[in-house]
Formats: structure tokens, C-alpha cells, sequence
């Protein structure tokens, strides 16, 4: 285990508060106060893992760091539904591990902190994945709750012609009369091959982690926004019109199962994070829902 205090992901659950005072951000009504996201900043400024000019940290800094106690109230989160729980042989490996390392700089509050950051982690690594029920629910409900999406879509130049492939895809098509139909219209290289289908490098599902870091923002949003079986309505971006298909889960049962089986904590966390209602304090910066980040206001 590595120190390295500006990459902080995960946070205690006692640096967070439920009161509505102060709060520099909530996740899903759980809020984040001001007063410990400054001190948290002020700490690693002592430690000499950040700088404070005239009072003043850096922005970029601040957004960083409370884009991590989000993701760390969300992991939080997802450990309690998991019926997860952080228990004091937990701590005392976590304790014994830093204790090796020299951290004599590091102010008290910041020490707390490592040690709940890290069993955090230690807690989400050993998450089972949910159910063979549950995941095929959780799909069709609501399928970027797991984490994932997989997806076919079909590119055109004109959006009248992506109406035109949306009209005769109709309401409900399965996962085969969608790939025909992209076929047919996309302009995506190898589409009548593809069938539009857009994968990873071993999964028919791509972790929501990796949409947000390699397709353009607005792709991104209406895949997000897309529900299962159901092709969305013409979506622009920078590349042209899009329809978008969530794709059925008998088609894609294995994949999703595989990715879940691999690192379920992992992908419930981003699953959460997706799914989540996350609210910013305006001085901090807002949400990104697209970036998985907090950014300039």
C-alpha cells in the first residue's frame, strides 16, 4: 500500500453530515461539509501535498479533492446496501499498515482520515456481485445503476435520415433488428459488420468510466438518459445524429455478468455515482454528471 495523499478517493463516514449547513456538497441528501473539505485542504497543505496562497487554495485542487469525497460518501453508500460493513479487524490491518510508513508530518485529522479512506477501499474490494435475479432486474430498470452500458447505435450526417432509421426501428425492436437497421443507414466504418454495436476490448459492456473519459459529452448524455430495448429519439453530437440502443439483457447477459463477477465494488460504485442526485455548493464549482467530476461553475 502506497502513501500518497493526493489520491484520496474514499472518505469516512465521519466527516460527513446529514444537516443542511455548510454542506460543500450532498450526495443522494447526504451532505459533505464545507468545514471539513477546508480542513482536509488545509491539511494536505501542511503535509506539503498542496499549496494555500494568501488563504487562498487552488481551485483546480479543491474540485479535485471534493470530486473524491464524493465518490467517497457514494462508496459509502454503496458498502451499506451491499449489507457490507467496516469492522474494527478492518481498521486495526489498515492502522498497522500506515503505522509503517513516516508520518510524522501528517497532522492528526488527516491521519484519521487515511486510515477510513483506506478500509473504505479495503471493504469495496471484497463486495460480491449481486444476484443473477437482481442484476437482470437492476438491467431493466435502470441498466447504468450496474455500472455499465452496452450499447448499438447508428451514426448519420442528416438528422432527417436518423428520424427516418428511428421511424422504422419503432417503439421496441430486439437486439438483431437493430443491428440490421444500423446496418443499413450508419456511416460508422464496418456497421453492416458491427451492427453498430460499440464494445470493449473483451465485453460487449463498457464500464461508465470509460464513456466518460473516451466519447463525446453528449453521446454520453443520451446513452445515460437511453432505457433498455428502447432506441432513443435522434441525439446530436460532434460526430452527427445518433440513435442510441440500450440492448436487451439476453443479449448481453454474459458480458454484464463477466464485468460484475471481475470488480463488483468497483462497478456499483461507478453504477452509483451515475445514478446518484449530487448537488455542489456554487463556490466550489457544479457536478458533472458527464465527467464523473466536479468542474468550473
Amino acid at each position: 500500500m502506497r502513501y500518497r495523499l493526493v489520491a484520496i478517493f474514499l472518505l469516512a463516514s465521519g466527516l460527513v453530515s446529514c444537516g443542511t449547513t455548510q454542506n460543500a456538497a450532498t450526495v443522494n441528501g447526504v451532505g459533505i461539509r464545507a468545514a471539513d473539505l477546508e480542513q482536509t485542504v488545509a491539511d494536505l497543505a501542511t503535509a506539503g501535498q498542496g499549496e494555500i496562497t494568501n488563504g487562498v487554495a487552488e481551485a483546480t485542487t479543491v474540485r479535485g479533492l471534493l470530486t473524491s469525497l464524493i465518490r467517497a460518501e457514494a462508496t459509502n453508500q454503496v458498502i451499506a446496501a451491499s449489507g457490507e460493513s467496516i469492522t474494527d479487524t478492518d481498521r486495526a490491518t489498515v492502522r498497522a499498515q500506515l503505522e509503517e510508513q513516516d508520518l510524522t508530518s501528517v497532522p492528526d485529522t488527516l491521519r484519521s482520515l487515511l486510515i477510513e479512506l483506506n478500509v473504505a477501499s479495503v471493504v469495496l474490494g471484497r463486495l460480491l456481485a449481486p444476484s443473477a435475479d437482481i442484476i437482470a432486474e437492476r438491467y431493466a430498470d435502470n441498466p447504468k445503476s450496474l455500472g455499465m452500458l452496452c450499447v448499438r447505435h447508428l451514426v448519420v450526417n442528416d438528422e432527417s435520415v436518423a428520424r427516418t432509421a428511428f421511424d422504422e426501428l419503432g417503439t421496441a425492436p430486439s437486439d438483431a433488428e437493430f443491428a440490421t437497421v444500423a446496418g443499413k443507414y450508419s456511416i460508422e466504418a464496418n456497421a453492416k459488420e458491427s451492427g453498430g454495436a460499440l464494445t470493449g476490448q473483451t465485453s460487449d459492456c463498457i464500464g461508465i468510466n470509460e464513456w466518460q473519459t473516451g466519447f463525446d459529452p453528449d453521446f454520453v448524455a443520451g446513452a445515460l438518459a437511453a432505457r433498455t430495448g428502447v432506441p432513443t429519439r435522434p441525439v446530436k453530437s460532434s460526430f452527427g445524429w445518433h440513435v442510441i440502443y440500450i440492448r436487451p439483457f439476453t443479449a448481453v447477459a454474459e458480458s454484464v455478468s463477466a464485468n460484475l463477477a471481475t470488480a463488483p465494488g468497483e462497478f456499483l460504485l461507478l453504477g452509483a455515482l451515475a445514478d446518484a442526485k449530487i448537488t455542489v455548493a456554487s463556490r466550489y464549482g457544479r457536478w458533472n454528471p458527464l465527467a464523473g467530476s466536479v468542474v468550473k461553475p
